[in-house]
Formats: structure tokens, sequence, C-alpha cells
């Protein structure tokens, strides 16, 4: 692994709230941003639907990466979208493949910090999040905020990677090389997190579909459509620790120690 890589990727695994632009402008964070962040799940739909996600619903879209998830929800339900992008370089990206799509009356971008969000107070009829929150190494504060922009009654309703399956320190460490993650949630410690921040479930599962032919997919997308771009930005070093970690990330899927799943809950 090359050192500015790892000193990235460590410096992830400590990060706070003020330093979001900083921790995400690194290599990870972009790489990451090219492979999955346009991809928005149809899968989801169903739990849209049962979020209410409408027209005439306003939904915070909480880390969308380059805007896919917040633009499928407004395509698809009608809802009205503002979506909170952590890497500043990922507003103009989401603004211009905004604008493609012709959305830009129901969908906006800004950069912010999830832990430490801009919004007043209830203003939010839903939160949605697809596959990002488990970049979050403080998911408490995040949640409590998630909680404080909704109005009562309101809905949070979000997908993510979790953790399926026992792991040792040595698995530990290699799942979090790659996606940095500070750790996993299960589905379980996810629901007990939302119900200790004032949450009510509604409904929680896991995803249906092929976990391991998921990360299969977007390591394809890596080395079909992507490997000149990140080379290019980072280094063939940057672009073969990439493929590394993929491939442990789908070896762990396929073992059935990581996976996702969706949660659905309300705000009394």
């Amino acid at each position: 692994m090359g050192d500015i890589v790892r000193r990235k990727w460590m410096k992830m695994m400590d990060a706070h709230a003020g330093e979001v632009e900083e921790v995400y402008g690194g290599p990870v964070g972009l790489i990451w941003e090219m492979l999955a962040g346009e991809d928005a799940d149809g899968d989801l739909d169903v739990l849209a639907e049962r979020a209410g996600l409408a027209p005439g619903t306003r939904v915070l879209a909480l880390l969308p990466g380059p805007g896919g998830p917040a633009r499928h929800i407004a395509r698809e339900h009608g809802a009205t979208v503002i979506g909170l992008v952590a890497l500043p370089q990922m507003v103009d990206l989401a603004v211009k493949k905004n604008e493609e799509a012709g959305l830009a009356a129901l969908v906006d971008f800004q950069q912010g910090n999830a832990l430490e969000m801009s919004f007043k107070d209830g203003i939010f009829d839903a939160v949605w999040g697809e596959d990002a929150w488990c970049y979050v190494r403080d998911k408490d504060r995040m949640i409590r905020e998630v909680y404080r922009v909704l109005k009562p009654g309101g809905t949070l309703a979000f997908a993510d990677w979790v953790q399926t399956g026992p792991m040792n320190d040595e698995e530990w460490h290699t799942q979090n090389t790659f996606r940095a993650f500070p750790y996993f949630e299960t589905l379980e410690s996810y629901a007990g997190l939302l119900e200790r921040n004032g949450f009510s479930i509604i409904d929680l599962g896991d995803l249906p579909g092929d976990s391991t032919q998921k990360i299969c997919k977007i390591r394809e997308r890596l080395e079909n459509d992507l490997r000149d771009s990140i080379v290019g930005l980072f280094g063939e070093e940057a672009y073969k620790d990439a493929l590394k970690g993929l491939d442990l990330w789908a070896m762990a899927a396929d073992r059935g120690l990581v996976g996702r799943a969706w949660l659905l809950a309300g705000k009394p």
C-alpha cells in the first residue's frame, strides 16, 4: 500500500466533525465516489414508497456522492430533494449531472458535514441514505443530527453495508483497509443506535440480491471504465490498492461476513 494512501486511510479512521473536507478530499473518498457514488439501487424503491417519498415530500439525501440516489428518488417518486455532499469537489459534479438529467427543479446539492448540519430544526419530511453511512465514525452524532432536522412524524429510511458474520482482528483490519470503515454496524446495533436517539423502528431487514455480485460489478467498473482516470489522478499504486481492496471485500461478502441491510424508522 502506498504511504500517501495509507496516511489518508488512517486519517479517515480518526476523523472528527471538523475534518470532513480534509479527510474525504483524499484518494479514498474520491476513488470511492468515482466507483460507486453514482449508483442508485432500484431495489430500494419499495422502501422509498414505505417512507412516503412522493410529490411534495421534502427529503434530505445524506451523503449521496455525485447525487445518484438523490436524483433517483426525485425522478422515480417526485420528491423534492436536497443532497448533502461531504466532498466539495463532488458538488459541482452532482450539479452538472443534475442539470444533464433535467432535474434542477426537484434536486439541489450543497457541501456540508453530516455531523454538524447547517439546516434548521424540523425542516425535512424524510432523510434518505444509500451505502455511505458506513464511512461515518461518530454515527451517534450523525443520527442525532438526522433526528433534529426531521419534522415530528418524519421518516428515516436508509440502506448500508453491515457486518453479517463474526470477524477476527485480522479480518477487521483487512476490511478497514480499502473502504476505511471505522467499524461496521450490525443490523441489530443500527436499530439500537436509532432507538437510543429517539427513533421508533418501523421495520428492518437484509437487502435481497447477491452482495458479492454487486461488489464485482463495482470492480468491473474500476477496470473497464475508470482505470485511466484513477491512475492519472492518484497513480498506479492507488489503482492496484483499490483492486486488491475490492477483491478482499468481495471475499468477505462471499463468506457471509458483510452484506447490505435496510432500516425504516420514524420520529415521534
